[in-house]
């Protein structure tokens, strides 16, 4: 997208692949949204995450991303994000040399397989996937470094799972606590007052802890499914006299 700077979109995902044994956590999927149309296009990705039955929460203030809910599925949306995105470049250059109306299908339809390449909530049955989190691009490094350190102290068992989850969490503390300070600090780049930037990259982190227990306390109902089923699936087995 050019030189424009644009908002990171992350949701971490889970993807367990046998239910008996500890597992790793899969890689995230990412999504870019250039800032100059972002505000005016992230109420349709908030509707195609409504679709999947997540919310979208902005970094910012932890609020879900409000979005037009008139008419059937995201049409209403994504004609109203189209319109905000075409005056918010009223008068300013497009990168790549693009026209405006084609730089804004560019980013609804990168929104569109984005979101299309998710799962339909948790299931036992393959991907789970936490609080979708808004995280802006300058906070991405204090973001990886953050959850690295997540990722690395949570090696669980069925029995363990919730209790590994907060764990990590504990362990992961001074990490956290750097990752906000390192947050705040390249939020500068937005020319935010020290006063929003520091709200900024602590409701961002928040957030990103909640998305985190609440990814565990998925694959803990997961395991639970999965363990009820195939007791369901085991052959009956005759304890009477031979």
């Amino acid at each position: 997208m050019g030189d424009v700077k644009a908002g990171l979109i992350v949701s971490v995902l889970l993807c367990p692949t046998s239910y008996s044994a500890a597992q790793p956590l899969a890689p995230k999927p990412t999504l870019h949204t250039p800032d100059a149309i972002a505000p005016a296009v992230l109420p349709y990705l908030a509707c195609l995450y409504a679709e999947r039955g997540l919310p979208l929460l902005r970094a910012s203030d932890g609020a879900q991303v409000a979005y037009d809910k008139s008419g059937s599925g995201c049409s209403a949306a994504r004609a109203r994000a189209r319109q905000e995105a075409a005056k918010a470049l009223q008068g300013k250059p497009v990168p790549g040399g693009l026209a405006p109306g084609e730089f804004i299908d560019e980013a609804l339809g990168d929104m569109d397989a984005y979101v299309a390449s998710l799962p339909v909530g948790a299931s036992a049955q393959g991907t789970m996937i936490g609080i979708p989190v808004t995280i802006e691009d300058e906070v991405q490094p204090a973001y990886n470094r953050y959850d690295g350190c997540l990722k690395t102290h949570s090696q669980m068992t069925v029995e363990t799972i919730m209790a590994k989850f907060r764990q990590a969490m504990a362990i992961c503390a001074t990490v956290r606590d750097y990752a906000v300070h390192e947050a705040a600090k390249a939020l500068i780049a937005k020319g935010w007052d020290e006063t929003k930037r520091e709200r900024a990259a602590e409701t961002t982190f928040v957030k990103v802890d909640e998305s985190w227990l609440a990814l565990g306390e998925q694959y803990r109902r997961a395991l639970i499914e999965r363990s009820a089923q195939d007791d369901r699936n085991q052959p009956a087995t005759d304890s009477g006299p031979h």
